[in-house]
């Protein structure tokens, strides 16, 4: 049961990162003259990578892209979706958030300590509307009801 519950975490919370990346924006400059699919970009150039945008793209996760279905993560990232490297919740190539396996261990252990005490369910108060000032925050929080389990 601990591995099924492990796999099930690192699934839920690996689409929840998918769907809800907490850095929404990664900034990156070209060095050289590069050319990324048909577009030619100058070296010097500063490129935005918006993780909102490839983490939401139906033609790498599918037309069910918007919906969260923790199962896409069942085989791990790299069978997540056609290219694994538009899943950048923690950034990607030489600066990669160096936290990311503690930061994942931390998680598991904290979500399955707290789900073995309470359950949790949405209140019929709550509105859902997600802002991005720089990082993905609940504009209105987020309102729980909480019972002992």
């Amino acid at each position: 049961m601990i591995m099924h519950l492990k796999m099930q975490l690192t699934m839920v919370i690996q689409e929840s990162l998918r769907l809800y990346p907490p850095a929404t924006i990664t900034a990156k400059h070209a060095l050289a003259d590069i050319k990324l699919g048909e577009l030619d970009v100058p070296g010097g150039t500063n490129i935005w990578i918006f993780a909102h945008r490839l983490h939401r793209d139906p033609e790498n996760w599918g037309p069910d892209a918007n919906e969260f279905k923790p199962e896409r993560f069942a085989n791990g990232v790299s069978k997540s979706c056609k290219y694994t490297q538009a899943y950048v919740p923690f950034g990607f190539g030489p600066r990669i958030c160096i936290g990311q396996n503690f930061v994942m261990t931390q998680m598991k252990i904290i979500l399955s300590l707290i789900l073995s005490k309470f359950s949790f369910s949405i209140s019929p108060n709550y509105h859902h509307s997600p802002v991005s000032p720089m990082l993905l925050l609940p504009e209105h929080g987020i309102r729980l009801l909480v019972s002992p389990v």
